[in-house]
């Protein structure tokens, strides 16, 4: 089981590596777009997700959710949104979390996601925070740290969506 465990462990950051480079600018100074890399590294986020999941303290609050589905049609047609949830997720949630190998492929895999998704299908950088993301925030710090489990245990619902956005 080990042996598997570290088999994915380096498969992932053999494709997280791979995806950085083929991400990497062209002598144009353009990213290139690799959708068929942005899917195996979201596939990979599955899986690190639900070892990540586990070290973190059970999300026990119910009667909220940090992503609506209003956020979701509005992360699937506004490149804005997805560019500062990614960014979110990067600065305010896995930054709180302890060091860890799982914590540094995920900021590392969004990071890298953010760039190609961008790279696929460019985005004006947005100067203001959109509404849904300044919600979310405002609802993830109310919480304190259960917002950070919230968040993390909320990647179910976010990764199916950068998942769909992909497949689109």
């Amino acid at each position: 089981m080990k042996v598997c465990s570290i088999f994915r462990s380096g498969h992932f950051l053999f494709l997280l590596c791979l995806f950085a480079m083929e991400g990497k600018k062209s002598p144009t100074g353009k990213h290139t777009c690799r959708k068929g890399l942005l899917s195996q590294v979201t596939e990979n986020l599955y899986i690190k997700a639900t070892s990540l999941k586990s070290s973190v303290p059970k999300d026990l609050i119910k009667t909220t959710r940090l992503l609506k589905k209003t956020t979701k049609i509005m992360f699937m047609t506004n490149c804005s949104v997805r560019d500062q949830l990614l960014s979110f997720y990067v600065k305010n949630v896995f930054s709180r979390l302890e060091v860890g190998s799982d914590k540094l492929y995920f900021i590392s895999a969004f990071q890298v996601l953010q760039a190609n998704m961008d790279a696929c299908l460019p985005c004006a950088p947005s100067t203001r925070l959109t509404s849904a993301v300044k919600k979310l925030k405002r609802m993830f710090l109310k919480l304190g740290d259960k917002g950070i489990y919230k968040a993390v245990h909320e990647l179910d619902i976010l990764l199916p969506w950068i998942q769909a956005y992909i497949q689109t």
